[in-house]
């Protein structure tokens, strides 16, 4: 996972990206001992290069860990975090420069290691994401405090609440990279450079004086930011996916403590999402690899728009208020509405008095019955409707596709 190359002061440590994982207690010894070795032979350094081997790879060994956790291994969860935050800052203040070389997809815990070097050297076609938001898990390890330390809280917002790609260019702007090169020739150059100006190894947080980019908490544009964001939050997400507004909490807390605390603060909020039911539906998705372009996935596709139309055209009959259905439609995490005219007036004398929370279950469960023809029927598996169901008809991802959501509803 480790590797070192040491040529006069300077050394070189190559790390499997793919291999970052702060609740991996095997990765947590490798970097403990390279953290020793270094702080053992500081006297006779003068630089540290870490290269980050983060080819876009196959993530599942993680998803398989944090699907995993449960309320009862909050505790341990909290531990090995703090513990891997230790490492971490044993990094930052190693009191030598550490300088880290990028390439391709950076993402999650391995942008996070990058973030916590002192000046990082990207090549222009290499990309920065920080993806956990969209498999409804905080960040962990730091990457909320040191993103949103570097970028400042918009700057930030956009990698952390939207789990969006950054190019090189964007991350430089934001304040994430020191310097982009077009090609390892210059990369080297830079690094070079870098290490003979004898640049400061200390992080910006760090110094007496730092001032978050874009302005302090109490700044007025921060405060008119904060008083939107919430809210814009909620109408994105409808109130069913709790990761951003942790992720929002988290942003904001851990700028009114100590860095230390705001890496605590991080680790509560981890915790908290990953061991939610909403995560656990999510990432169940993620590890689905069905074939969405195959007759039996378009022909439920295609049943499920029907089924929704019917149920609507349906609803109308029943002379339900078309803003109420409309809302019931948008609680649910459902598509708009179709445009379907209303049947013939129902039989339903109580379709009219139908709360809210009645009509989107009833739209929710006629679409999970649905799927489960097709199940029963043995066209697709219960995974294969659930990605489906999501992907090609727009079932709420939260409750882990139509099927997933009728057999734990």
């Amino acid at each position: 996972m480790i590797t070192t190359h040491q040529i006069g002061g300077t050394i070189t440590v190559m790390v499997a990206a793919r291999a970052i994982n702060p609740l991996s207690r095997l990765f947590q010894r490798e970097l403990g001992a390279l953290l020793d070795k270094l702080e053992a032979g500081r006297s006779g350094l003068h630089g540290v290069i870490i290269g980050l081997d983060a080819e876009a790879t196959d993530s599942d060994h993680e998803l398989e860990h944090l699907m995993a956790l449960t309320t009862a291994q909050a505790g341990d969860c909290m531990l090995m975090l703090a513990a891997y935050n230790r490492l971490l800052r044993r990094l930052e203040c190693l009191g030598i420069p550490v300088v880290a070389t990028l390439a391709g997809a950076v993402g999650g815990h391995a942008l996070g290691l990058a973030l916590a070097c002192h000046h990082r050297i990207s090549l222009d076609d290499a990309t920065f994401s920080l993806p956990q938001v969209q498999l409804g898990v905080a960040p962990a390890a730091g990457e909320i405090v040191r993103t949103v330390r570097l970028a400042g809280l918009q700057g930030a917002m956009p990698l952390l609440l939207d789990g969006a790609t950054l190019t090189a260019d964007r991350a430089l702007h934001a304040g994430l990279l020191h310097a982009v090169a077009y090609n390892e020739e210059q990369a080297a150059q830079l690094v070079h450079t870098t290490l003979a100006a004898d640049t400061p190894a200390v992080q910006p947080w760090d110094v007496k004086g730092y001032r978050l980019p874009g302005g302090a908490l109490t700044s007025a544009p921060v405060q008119t930011l904060l008083q939107m964001a919430p809210a814009v939050l909620r109408q994105r997400t409808g109130g069913n996916l709790p990761a951003p507004e942790a992720i929002l909490c988290a942003m904001v807390e851990g700028l009114q403590v100590d860095f230390d605390s705001a890496l605590l603060i991080e680790s509560r909020y981890f915790c908290q999402t990953a061991i939610s039911p909403v995560a656990h539906n999510l990432m169940h998705l993620n590890q689905i690899r069905a074939d969405l372009a195959s007759p039996a996935a378009l022909e439920l596709a295609a049943a499920l728009r029907l089924c929704y139309t019917d149920e609507v055209r349906a609803l109308r009959a029943g002379c339900v208020p078309e803003a109420l259905l409309r809302n019931a439609a948008l609680a649910a995490g459902l598509p708009p509405l179709p445009d379907t005219a209303a049947g013939p007036a129902s039989d339903e004398g109580e379709a009219s008095t139908l709360q809210l929370a009645e009509l989107r279950d009833r739209l929710l469960h006629a679409l999970c019955a649905t799927a489960r023809q097709h199940v029963d029927s043995g066209t697709v598996s219960g995974s294969e409707a659930d990605l489906i169901s999501v992907q090609l008809f727009g079932f709420p991802a939260h409750t882990g596709g139509a099927f997933h959501f009728a057999q734990h509803a």
